[in-house]
């Protein structure tokens, strides 16, 4: 167990009422979401579960979804036609099913392929990382790990790659980004590449080039730039947790362990999952009516001190009997997981094995994250490493 209270971004539900880690959270929050109105921020980790495992009464929120970030289609007058195209996450039913299959079957048959590739990435990048002494672990680890995964699995190249964390971080919207993919999408159609993005339209070529384009984003965005996130908010936990990283030196069986705590005490995802009311329905007791937009808080149903003993700390001990949110439940969940956990694994063995020793480099109070409710990115994080022999 962690000697003390690793430093975090506090939850969102703590950042939008000031409600202290000792408060309990409101099981929904009333909350406005761009031009999809008002939705509910749902806090309560029982209540979350249900919602994410029930896809008859909560489905995929779909149009609303589509509305959240961008303005209304008509203040976009050179934006593609007004017709929405859906990643699999905003789909239900055979649609859904197809596509996720086909996903599903690409993902696991290109990181087959390009595993050893990855890892070998892995081990360069925190090699390099090293022979500096101190260091931007968001720089010089978490950005070339994700480039690296973008290019070897999608196929993307540096310019869509930045537009993408652009995207993410800075509200480039979500329209312009699908047109600038599309171009690429219709580029690679034409000319197949030994990429995912190019087995998926061999493998399901009814896809169109915009549905194409839009499960692209969907898998770089919910997928690469989150384990990013994860590998450094992993070294912030360690960096201020000494015994904790003599404890996976020692016995590197924890790593897995470690992970599983990383995603659930400093999840990437603040509330990047979405669903919608198909049917009335109660929710914490309250009369929920259909076609509401629902938004997981998943940080703070994360460190639901009902559903976690101790909480709002970070243990290593805790092992894996829990569930977090981090990635979804059930016909959702996030398609990238094993790879995700894989690379971060990896990331962090080379880390703390290339390591005797490392701390932040600035009081964590003066840590920045990205200006988003979406995700807990850091812009930067500066450590001090003591490498080993």
């Amino acid at each position: 167990m962690s000697e003390g209270n690793i430093v975090f971004r506090k939850t969102l539900d703590e950042r939008t009422t000031s409600r202290g880690p000792a408060d309990p959270a409101a099981t929904v929050v009333p909350m406005r979401m761009g031009t999809a109105g008002v939705g509910l921020l749902v806090n309560d980790h029982r209540e979350a579960t249900r919602i994410l495992s029930d896809v008859e009464t909560y489905g995929s929120a779909g149009e609303l979804m589509a509305t959240v970030f961008d303005e209304p289609a008509e203040s976009h007058p050179d934006s593609m036609s007004d017709e929405m195209v859906f990643a699999v996450n905003q789909t239900d039913g055979e649609e859904h099913r197809r596509v996720r299959r086909a996903l599903r079957r690409v993902i696991d048959t290109r990181v087959r392929d390009v595993s050893d590739q990855l890892i070998q990435d892995v081990q360069h990048s925190i090699e390099r990382a090293l022979t500096l002494g101190r260091l931007d672990a968001v720089a010089s680890i978490g950005a070339p790990i994700a480039d690296s995964v973008m290019s070897r699995l999608l196929g993307l190249d540096a310019h869509l790659v930045s537009a993408l964390r652009t995207a993410v971080y800075q509200g480039y919207p979500v329209r312009e980004l699908d047109a600038t993919l599309v171009d690429w999408v219709r580029d690679r159609r034409a000319h197949p590449a030994d990429d995912l993005v190019s087995d998926l339209m061999a493998e399901l070529p009814s896809l169109n080039d915009r549905q194409v384009a839009a499960n692209t984003r969907l898998l770089a965005l919910s997928g690469v730039e989150v384990l990013a996130a994860l590998i450094t908010n992993g070294i912030l936990c360690l960096a201020q947790d000494p015994k904790t990283q003599s404890l996976v030196r020692d016995d590197e069986t924890l790593l897995p362990d470690l992970v599983h705590e990383v995603q659930r005490y400093a999840s990437p995802i603040a509330r990047g999952i979405y669903r919608m009311t198909k049917e009335p329905s109660v929710i914490g007791g309250y009369a929920v009516p259909a076609g509401t937009l629902l938004i997981i808080g998943v940080d703070v149903c994360n460190r639901d001190t009902s559903a976690f003993p101790d909480a709002h700390r970070f243990d290593l001990t805790r092992g894996r009997d829990f569930e977090h949110l981090t990635f979804g439940r059930g016909r959702h969940s996030c398609l990238g997981i094993p790879v995700t956990r894989l690379i971060a694994a990896q990331a962090l063995r080379a880390f703390l094995s290339g390591t005797t020793s490392f701390g932040l480099a600035v009081e964590p109070s003066a840590l920045r994250f990205h200006d988003t409710m979406v995700m807990n990115g850091l812009a930067e994080l500066p450590i001090w490493v003591e490498c080993a022999n």
